[in-house]
């Protein structure tokens, strides 16, 4: 048989499940965030008025609001930029642009965001959001979890964010596990699994933003 007639063609699919955005966001985007929210786990009034520890489902030391009239303002503008541009790419890419096209939306609003400080042993168990999309932006990873990472000797996660989806399966994916950089960002279906583990480096903070988003469409 000659080489040319056993040549297959083939294309890699992927019809079902929930994709998974990742992506890495300017450093101008990760200080008005960072900033912000030293402003308000500083000021112990501020942390106190903007808890929303009690709406969530993370073991962790604070988590706390940001207030709408950052979100409203100017400051906040080139985040929500950002923002929308890394909602249309997640929308124009299979199997999220076979639900809703990106000409059909008309205005995308943030319900909520908020900050996760995390320290040595809290942890985010498995929990679903609000919203359409959710997101995860990380400004702080403590600067010795590589060195913890790496003691982990047959399961590392220490500090990892962990999705799920499904049950397990032959040729079939039902987890996704990614260990952070300061700057990423993680956009996904609102109702997608997901948790965080702990890391046991005492006296530094991981600290990020999540967020649920709501797109109207139009008429």
């Amino acid at each position: 048989m000659s080489e040319k007639s056993t040549k297959v063609n083939f294309n890699a699919i992927r019809p079902f499940g929930p994709t998974i955005l990742q992506g890495q966001l300017p450093k101008e985007i990760i200080k008005i965030l960072d900033d912000e929210a030293t402003k308000l786990l500083e000021v112990d009034a501020l942390a106190k008025e903007w808890d929303h520890s009690m709406h969530l489902a993370g073991n962790v030391k604070q988590e706390v609001r940001y207030p709408p009239d950052f979100l409203n303002s100017s400051e906040f503008s080139p985040v929500l930029n950002a923002l929308q541009i890394i909602v249309q790419q997640y929308i124009s890419i299979p199997p999220a642009s076979d639900t809703i096209a990106v000409k059909d939306v008309g205005t995308m609003s943030i319900s909520s965001m908020w900050i996760v400080s995390q320290f040595a042993g809290d942890f985010n168990p498995i929990h679903v959001h609000d919203g359409e999309l959710s997101g995860v932006i990380y400004t702080r990873i403590p600067k010795d979890l590589k060195e913890e990472y790496k003691k982990e000797d047959h399961f590392p996660c220490v500090g990892d964010i962990h999705f799920m989806c499904g049950q397990a399966a032959k040729f079939s994916g039902h987890n996704f596990q990614a260990t952070p950089k300061v700057g990423d960002i993680f956009l996904f279906p609102s109702w997608l699994s997901h948790g965080v583990y702990p890391f046991r480096t005492p006296n530094q903070e991981r600290r990020s933003m999540s967020f649920n988003i709501d797109l109207k469409r139009k008429p």
